[in-house]
């Protein structure tokens, strides 16, 4: 027998439901800002390879708190959820449910196409960050409203560098400012404006950074 799956923005959370039990919000957690799980890519959908996705996290810290987290795949005509803390044993807290795969695909594209949670700063975010082709192995960690007319995009080389690039923007074209963000960082690098922190330490710039490229002195 297959569960049925519910899935909703509600006060900028994703709220989980599985056959109408909302286990978002159980044990006093809260569902994973949207942001989290939409951008850039929608973590509920199904591969035949496991991927996560949190379904619950602390409502004040997030996910770095308390974290349910969910794996997901697809066997078949169905999917396969099992969600447990992810600070637990695995064997302790575990659940599952299983999902008819159309009914299910139908609601993670469902959720997926649901942009009412969208501020101006989101909405250029996502459009800037989906599917944005960066220097290999950097990847796109979120988008953030700094000065007046300005947004910072935050990359990670994974555990050697954080990088912030400063760019322009207009909150009231975030469409087209996310247009033209994305043409620059498809650029070249060097171009970039950027500032860049070395997570070990290291006195040496990225390899691709540029001119105009300056280290963070925190």
């Amino acid at each position: 027998m297959t569960s049925l799956l519910s899935l909703a923005v509600e006060g900028l959370r994703v709220i989980v439901r599985i056959d109408g039990e909302d286990v978002s919000r159980a044990d006093d957690n809260d569902g994973p800002d949207p942001w989290h799980v939409l951008v850039p890519v929608n973590r509920f959908v199904a591969t035949d390879e496991p991927t996560t996705a949190t379904i619950a996290c602390c409502p004040g810290c997030g996910p770095d708190c308390v974290a349910i987290e969910t794996r997901i795949r697809r066997e078949g005509d169905t999917v396969r959820w099992e969600w447990g803390r992810t600070r637990v044993s695995w064997q302790i807290d575990r659940r599952t449910a299983v999902f008819d795969a159309a009914a299910y695909d139908a609601e993670v594209a469902r959720i997926g196409a649901d942009h009412s949670w969208e501020t101006a700063e989101r909405r250029a975010g996502r459009l800037i960050l989906t599917d944005l082709a960066l220097p290999p192995g950097v990847g796109a960690v979120k988008v953030r409203a700094a000065d007046a007319g300005e947004l910072v995009v935050w990359l990670e080389e994974l555990d050697t560098y954080q990088i912030f690039v400063s760019v322009p923007w207009e909150p009231e074209r975030p469409d087209e400012s996310a247009a033209q963000v994305r043409a620059l960082l498809a650029g070249p690098p060097e171009r970039w404006h950027a500032e860049w922190h070395s997570v070990k330490g290291s006195q040496d710039p990225p390899v691709y950074a540029g001119g105009s490229w300056t280290r963070l002195q925190w």
